[in-house]
């Protein structure tokens, strides 16, 4: 996978680093990290290309969600214990 900075992408013209990355995936770093990915794809396909990176960011908030509550003890909790915190919290709301 090729990387370039954003500095670099802001200098160079679409047909000068499109060449050069044949037709692997651009990696876009900013101070060395990446941000963003660039990709060839068919014009025919931009919605289904789209659909799918939506798929995939979902599947990595749910990851991340699931990491957290690993973390925290929450995934370690009951289905007893999570309608007793929900009550809780809609008797304390109702409250206020």
């Amino acid at each position: 996978m090729s990387t370039i900075s954003v500095s670099d992408l802001k200098k160079k013209p679409a047909k000068q680093w499109l060449k050069s990355v044949g037709k692997d995936d651009l990696v876009v770093t900013s101070k060395g990290q990446p941000v963003a990915v660039l990709m060839r794809i068919a014009s025919a396909s931009v919605e289904s290309t789209r659909a799918l990176l939506r798929s995939v960011r979902a599947l990595q908030a749910q990851a991340s969600l699931q990491q957290a509550a690993a973390a925290s003890g929450a995934a370690e909790l009951s289905m007893s214990d999570i309608d007793g915190e929900i009550a809780a919290s809609r008797r304390a709301s109702r409250r206020k």
